[in-house]
């Protein structure tokens, strides 16, 4: 599941009653009928199976399983047949999940959990710093403080071009120990943590200025619930701004987006219209929603392309109803609900509704346009190298050109676009590399290009514009 195809989402096989299908329902009650008319309950059974749908497809499936020249996985072959069933939708949101999807969708509905000590980590002037710690989690028992960097893993020493890997090092089996060496002020000190399960949220805290910037990264089983904590532990006379940033949530579960847009509009207002082939809903703010907590707090709403199903669910509720602006760029356009259902051990999800907002517009393949537009940073327009090629002097195509305009947006060289690797584009690569504590080789490798992937995204991190106009915004 991609960030930009994240769904609303409805469990079908768990945490609800199981309903048997027609025909399973017929087959339990056949079985004590068999003493009064086994011949009857035969005959109806036969009938219906010789004029269902699926008769032509069985038909095949037997021919295919008892004389292909091959033996056959006869569970390849029902998956294919799911698959050609979803796949004649010609809908990108209706599939079967397996694999990485599968857990993508499953953490969505129930929420990630993981081995680890409950710190959250970020790079910040080349360093790895916590930069929070979760509540009740090994670390918060702890001397660990944000603000701490930290150095080594298990002994293993760290540094900021190795970040992607470092949560796979504090992380593990629970009940296992891992121990981290920090320094605060200068001072070095060792913490021994044993792992426990770490509930990951997907609400972020942090202020600045005058504001609390609430980040949601997508809206899963758990996110109504946390975003309500981080409500109620605003500071307003201290932060009076509220900005919520949507930049980049994928959306997720629908029920999520709901409760949370609940806290911020009156009772009764219209949050939005669930639209299936049956019936119609309107779904409207309640107390009964909201779990009784609302708040008067009208937040600046962060969005960009990426902002996506659920998230724009809940942004079109708080803006449709004068409850909340806007600030970025125009969001993705997904105006589907799916749900995901299950049969004999495979998963798959399919669209069952469209939404509309709040003044009934769907936004399918068109977006949420933004109160305040701002263009987008050119940090977050460049594109990923294009082969695992070492980049050195003298080399030259498209990969050159990529690495010029990483520079180029690191204020490393001046806009030098040629595609050659020439003494210029050397110079900027040895200034990145000894300004980030690495060998100034003037050759560019697979490390190199995480770290100038890194610093690119620091530098967004520090410099979104969006984020600024809405620190600036008179809201």
């Amino acid at each position: 599941m991609s960030k930009n195809e994240s769904d609303q989402l409805q469990k079908q096989t768990s945490n609800k009653k199981f309903y048997f299908s027609k025909p399973a329902q017929f087959i339990l009650t056949g079985i004590c009928g068999a003493l009064i008319g086994g011949g009857a309950v035969y005959g109806y059974q036969y009938y219906e199976s010789q004029n269902s749908p699926l008769v032509s497809v069985e038909k095949v499936y037997n021919q295919l399983e008892k004389t292909y020249y091959r033996k056959v996985d006869t569970s390849k072959l029902q998956q294919g047949a799911i698959n050609g069933m979803l796949g004649s939708l010609n809908d990108p949101y209706s599939e079967q999940l397996s694999g990485s999807s599968q857990d993508q969708v499953n953490s969505v509905l129930e929420g990630n959990s993981f081995g680890g000590v409950g710190i959250q980590m970020q790079v910040k002037d080349n360093k790895i710093l916590v930069n929070s710690i979760v509540s009740d989690s090994p670390a918060s028992k702890s001397n660990i403080r944000p603000g701490d960097e930290i150095i080594a893993v298990d002994g293993k020493k760290i540094s900021a071009n190795e970040f992607q890997k470092v949560s796979g090092l504090v992380r593990g089996k629970k009940g296992t120990k891992v121990t981290l060496q920090l320094k605060r002020n200068n001072i070095e000190f060792k913490v021994t943590l044993t792992r426990a399960t770490i509930k990951q949220s997907s609400v972020s805290v942090k202020n600045d200025q005058n504001a609390t910037i609430i980040t949601i990264s997508q809206f899963d089983s758990n996110t109504s619930k946390d975003l309500k904590k981080a409500l109620k532990n605003i500071n307003t006379k201290k932060y009076p701004k509220l900005i919520i940033n949507l930049q980049d949530n994928p959306g997720g579960v629908m029920s999520g987006a709901l409760e949370s847009a609940s806290y911020f509009l009156p009772n009764g207002k219209k949050i939005m219209t669930y639209q299936s082939r049956k019936d119609k809903k309107v779904i409207r703010s309640s107390n009964k929603l909201a779990g009784n907590f609302k708040t008067k707090l009208k937040p600046i709403i962060l969005i960009n392309s990426n902002t996506a199903s659920a998230s724009e669910i809940f942004t079109a509720a708080l803006v449709q109803n004068n409850c909340a602006v806007t600030v970025g760029q125009t969001s993705f356009g997904k105006g589907t609900v799916q749900e995901v259902g299950a049969s004999d051990n495979v998963e798959y999800k399919y669209t069952i509704a469209k939404w509309l907002t709040p003044n009934g517009d769907w936004i399918n393949h068109k977006g949420i346009k933004p109160t305040y537009p701002v263009k987008i940073s050119s940090l977050a327009d460049l594109p990923q190298f294009q082969t695992s090629q070492v980049l050195k002097k003298n080399t030259m195509g498209l990969d050159v050109a990529i690495l010029q305009q990483y520079l180029t947006a690191l204020d490393y060289m001046t806009t030098h676009l040629t595609g050659v690797f020439d003494s210029q584009t050397e110079n900027a690569v040895i200034s990145f590399q000894k300004a980030n504590n690495l060998k100034p080789t003037g050759q560019v490798d697979a490390s190199l290009r995480q770290s100038l992937y890194l610093a690119a995204a620091q530098k967004l991190q520090s410099n979104d514009p969006a984020m600024q106009k809405a620190l600036n915004l008179n809201y």
